[in-house]
Order: structure tokens, then C-alpha cells, then sequence
């Protein structure tokens, strides 16, 4: 639950890049160096400003899914960077049930769900998304 204000309703804006890499490592329980491997393995891509590395909310729990297909699942950082790359990419990012159930990717195997949408003329739900935002900043 989020926090609230005496005074008014607060919501975090979950995109917004606030905190430097040792909060991060702090709240993954890892050395900053890790943050910078997954940095440089391409798997978070962190804003920077004043040449200091700053991190959202949203970068930070895409870390900690990264970390639990590593610690939990058994995969490598060569393999998380290979399933990004893949087109089912709610597996890897936990999407609620109810997206998933409106998810395109079912009925067009090999296709990107923003790629689907884009050709159909849809809204996204995907800017939130740390592999879209991957594939975008990759694009670029």
C-alpha cells in the first residue's frame, strides 16, 4: 500500500529516476559493483544526471526480478539478457494476470506486444515496462 499524506492522497511516480546506486544496492541486498554488472550487461539502463547514475523505483524492482530469475530460477546474466530479447516478455516481468489475459502476444507468437499494438492501432500499456524501455533506449 502506498503511503498517504496528512494532507493529501501521495503516489509516488514510480518512473521518476531518484536514487543513486548504493540506495539501490542497499534495497537488493548486493555490492554496488553488481548494479553496475547488470548496468553493463544492458539489463538496466539507469538516467543519469551530473554523471552520477540515478534509479527509479520501477529500475530498482526490475533489478529485484532480474535477481530472483538468477538466485531463484537458476539462470545466468547471459541468459536474462537473451530472454529480453525474446518476444514473451511478460514472463520475465511478473505481469498481473489481467494483462496478460489482454496480452496480443497469445494469437501472434514472435511479436513484441507494443509492436502488435502499434500495427493495430492500439494504446500500450507498455512505457512502464523495463524491457520495453530496454528495447527503445536500444533502438535509439
Amino acid at each position: 500500500m502506498l503511503p498517504r499524506c496528512a494532507t493529501r492522497d501521495y503516489a509516488p511516480d514510480m518512473d521518476k529516476p531518484v536514487m543513486r546506486i548504493g540506495a539501490v544496492a542497499d534495497l537488493l541486498g548486493v555490492c554496488v559493483r553488481m548494479v553496475r554488472v547488470y548496468e553493463e550487461r544492458g539489463l538496466v539502463v539507469p538516467a543519469r544526471r551530473n554523471n552520477q547514475r540515478l534509479y527509479s523505483f520501477s529500475d530498482v524492482c526490475w533489478l529485484g526480478r532480474i535477481r530472483e530469475l538468477v538466485n531463484d530460477q537458476g539462470y545466468d546474466l547471459a541468459e536474462v539478457a537473451r530472454l529480453i530479447s525474446l518476444p514473451a516478455c511478460w514472463q520475465l516481468t511478473n505481469c498481473p494476470e489481467e494483462v496478460r489475459a489482454e496480452c496480443p502476444v497469445a494469437q501472434s507468437p514472435g511479436k513484441r506486444c507494443w509492436e502488435i499494438a502499434k500495427r493495430e492501432g492500439r494504446e500500450t500499456r507498455c512505457e512502464a515496462c523495463q524491457i520495453y524501455r530496454l528495447a527503445m533506449q536500444r533502438a535509439a
